[in-house]
């Protein structure tokens, strides 16, 4: 298991680094295919008082967990997130090992490979590109609900066509399938 930690706007003590590392590490005894674990750790630089977050994003086998908490502290900041992650491997546990029998194979697997900045040349702030593996439409919703957003592109298995899930205002889901000419 590979765990990758960044900061920023903070210079990070090796004391504080090496102790967000062991407490990720310990999620690997929840679930031992975890194959990556990525902390971004950011200063919020407040006026107020110190506020720091810390995001955490899990590989599982191509599914990604997301857990994000803030405190006023290096240290609060990472244990807030390990007890959200926490919560969200023993969900996902539930959902495909127990009652599954079995971990999901067409699990569409998520790689960020560039991050650009054009604000100067055009009115898109940030570009992703990934991977995709054909999916059903309920794995997609559940790839959703685990990385909390409120959409998610996907290969849909049955048609091989690219979808669109996403959380309509009534809080029921919505399916995009477009047909091109």
């Amino acid at each position: 298991m590979e765990i990758q930690v960044i900061a920023r706007n903070i210079k990070l003590d090796p004391v504080e680094k090496e102790y967000a590392e062991e407490k990720l590490a310990k999620l690997h005894k929840y679930l031992n295919t975890i194959s990556t674990i990525k902390l971004e750790l950011v200063d919020e630089k407040s006026k107020v008082r110190p506020i720091y977050t810390a995001q955490v994003t899990i590989n599982i086998n191509g599914f990604l967990l997301r857990g994000e908490h803030k405190g006023d502290n290096i240290r609060s900041a990472v244990d807030g997130v390990v007890e959200v992650l926490e919560r969200l491997v023993t969900k996902y546990k539930k959902r495909y090992e127990i009652n599954k029998g079995r971990e999901p194979e067409s699990i569409r697997k998520l790689v960020e490979a560039e991050e650009k900045m054009e604000a100067d040349k055009s009115r898109v702030a940030k570009s992703k590109s990934f991977l995709v593996k054909p999916m059903t439409t309920s794995q997609a919703i559940d790839q959703m609900e685990f990385i909390g957003h409120d959409f998610f592109i996907f290969l849909n298995a049955r048609d091989n066509s690219v979808n669109v899930v996403y959380i309509r205002k009534d809080g029921r889901y919505g399916l995009i399938q477009p047909q091109f000419s």
